[in-house]
Parts: C-alpha cells; structure tokens; sequence
C-alpha cells in the first residue's frame, strides 16, 4: 500500500536445535524486509525465548539496520540469539 517492496521471510523453527533442547514442537518466524534498501521493517516471532530475539529485532528497526548489519552480530551459541542469522 505504501510501495514498499517487501521481502518476506518465514522460518519454520520447530525443528531447531535451540526448540529441540527443550521439547517445543511450535515455533516460527516472519521476518519483513525493505527489497530497496535491505531494512527490517517488521517481524512476528512464535516460540520459547523469541522475547529476546524480539528486542534484537525491534532495536534494528528502530535504527533503520539492514538484514546484512544485523546477521554480521555475533550471539552465544546455544541460545536462542544464535538463531537470528539463519532467520534472516
């Protein structure tokens, strides 16, 4: 409606290592990015511990962070913050 070019990428994360270590069978994630200048505009996040990812995720779009500056951040692994990359 507003002529943003949108990217939109879903990730069913039901299946990842950070849902599997502690039994949820339910997560996903949408991601909306600007396709004119590789900016997070939007996100839903489903699951345990997406509180975090959400605040991650806010941040960036209040910034006006692209995609690729945000994926470059480095989380601990195993956490749920390690998971943002492969969402994006």
């Amino acid at each position: 409606e507003d002529g943003i070019d949108l990217a939109v990428r879903y990730s069913d994360t039901s299946g990842w290592y950070s849902n599997y270590r502690i039994g949820e069978t339910t997560a996903a994630a949408k991601i909306l990015i600007d396709q004119s200048n590789d900016q997070i505009v939007g996100a839903h996040l489903l699951g345990p511990e997406y509180g975090e990812l959400i605040n991650s995720l806010g941040l960036a779009i209040k910034l006006g962070l692209t995609s690729r500056q945000l994926k470059s951040a480095t989380a601990a692994y195993p956490t749920v913050g390690s998971d943002l990359g492969s969402m994006l």
